[in-house]
């Protein structure tokens, strides 16, 4: 198999594998026919891997490389991860040949046996170059997951805050209340004790006044009475005389 042959084969894959990811839009199917001349239905059979209940069971160059690794005849040279997708370089001694392979969450989905070095390496640079187009969504669908999930923790805790704020404010607002309750009855009892105290003062200078008026009286009658008896006396000791 030549290397143009297996490319082409592998950018119409790509192809059906980008179409996958940007959706069935007109444009989209657009782009692919403007570069391949042939509709998306057309590159149906050569689409990306996708897992099954029922995986088909592989042959040609995948199996064939799955027996040399189980056998470890195949030495791994090179390999490029980008989020589950990944390319290997492998080299197989007994021929010097090489295997090119692409693969998805370890299954391999795209196999080429290479006998030139420069032409298996230039085919590895293409699959590690696919690897990080076919990753780019699945990355920032794993960012944006991240993203929404941290942003639904921190709701979550604004939210908890909110609610401790509005029950401290709910707890604050009924103090107050109280507060101001208590401090009504207080202003009312300390109007009704001033007056208490205004008329007991009252009563009391109204008191005092009646005392001070019966001790003039008592006073004015002790008086008279000291004076009549001392009259009395007078008057008995000229009699004697």
């Amino acid at each position: 198999m030549k290397i143009s042959d297996c490319r082409g084969r592998f950018w119409l894959g790509v192809g059906v594998a980008c179409l996958a990811a940007w959706g069935t839009s007109a444009g989209a199917a657009d782009a692919v026919r403007d570069v391949t001349g042939a509709t998306p239905a057309q590159l149906a059979a050569p689409a990306a891997p996708a897992q099954s209940a029922t995986a088909p069971v592989a042959s040609g160059a995948i199996q064939e490389l799955r027996d040399r690794i189980q056998n470890k005849e195949v030495t791994e040279l090179r390999t490029t991860y980008n989020g589950r997708y990944g390319a290997s370089l492998l080299f197989y001694p007994q021929t010097m040949g090489y295997y090119v392979a692409l693969f998805h969450e370890g299954q391999f989905w795209r196999v080429v046996k290479v006998g030139n070095e420069k032409k298996a390496e230039a085919l590895y640079g293409d699959f590690a170059r696919q690897t990080q187009v076919l990753a780019d969504v699945e990355i920032r669908r794993i960012k944006l997951e991240a993203q929404k999930a941290m942003m639904e923790r921190q709701l979550a805790e604004s939210e908890a805050r909110l609610n401790a704020v509005q029950s401290d404010l709910a707890i604050q607002r009924q103090q107050e209340q109280a507060l101001a309750q208590n401090q009504q009855a207080v202003r009312e009892q300390a109007s009704a004790l001033e007056t208490e105290r205004t008329a007991a003062r009252i009563r009391l200078t109204d008191l005092q006044g009646q005392i001070r008026s019966l001790e003039a009286e008592q006073n004015s009658a002790d008086s008279d009475l000291v004076r009549s008896a001392k009259s009395t006396a007078n008057r008995k000791t000229t009699r004697r005389h």
